[in-house]
């Protein structure tokens, strides 16, 4: 069925950036940089177009990556012999991964210039963020999945698969978490909680080690949670 391959697709997919965070330390350190301007994103009051723009450039600097890290690899199972073309080929993917790194940094800079000058000479209030709501439960999700991420990667590199928090289980239940957070509505916070049920029960019957499961469900919780406080 569509949907089999549909969800195989996505696991092949993760699988591939668990494997750049797990093997290139420039992915990892795009990566932790990613979540301090998620972090960041989440306390100031930024408006909606500017955490957009910051969205679109992590893509870009991640997708840049992706690309040096298949690049290498094509290029490494072709030959492993030295070749001008080869060298060629690494040196323009790497060019295009500083491309975007710069571009990201002058987008950085651009975007948190004023808040920061406002906070170096105390004058930011307590201003609300000039975001709706729902962005910053963008912001909250799509933290979650690259903390996510990153920890699998990580943990894949030490030699530690086995506790690698499930992404299906963390997203579930950091969305959950901020449906009931945000609503305050027993009805729907009970919806939630049977629907995030039937998708634990799923997961635990089909898995035999079952610490990823929790690990996800206890990451994606804490993560809303304290997510949540800074809307």
């Amino acid at each position: 069925m569509w949907v089999t391959k549909l969800i195989k697709s996505f696991i092949f997919a993760l699988e591939g950036l668990k494997y750049t965070i797990g093997t290139q330390r420039n992915m990892r350190i795009h990566y932790v940089a990613a979540l301090i301007v998620l972090l960041l994103a989440m306390y100031l009051p930024m408006s909606k177009v500017e955490v957009l723009v910051l969205f679109v450039t992590i893509i870009l600097v991640l997708f840049a990556e992706l690309i040096n890290t298949a690049i290498e690899a094509l290029v490494d199972l072709v030959t492993e012999e030295y070749h001008p073309l080869a060298k060629v080929a690494k040196d323009v993917a790497a060019g295009a991964v500083l491309l975007t790194a710069g571009l990201a940094v002058i987008v950085g800079f651009s975007v948190f210039y004023p808040y920061l000058q406002s906070l170096f000479f105390s004058l930011k209030t307590s201003e609300t963020a000039s975001y709706p709501a729902n962005m910053g439960l963008a912001v909250i999700i799509v933290f979650n999945f690259f903390l996510t991420m990153f920890l699998k990667g990580w943990l894949h590199r030490v030699d530690l698969a086995g506790w690698e928090p499930s992404m299906i289980t963390s997203l579930s239940f950091c969305v959950a978490a901020l449906i009931i957070a945000v609503t305050g509505n027993l009805y729907i916070g009970l919806l939630a909680l049977l629907l995030l049920g039937m998708v634990m029960g799923v997961r635990l019957r089909d898995q035999v080690n079952r610490k990823p499961i929790l690990l996800g469900a206890a990451l994606g919780t804490i993560v809303a949670g304290i997510g949540v406080q800074f809307l």
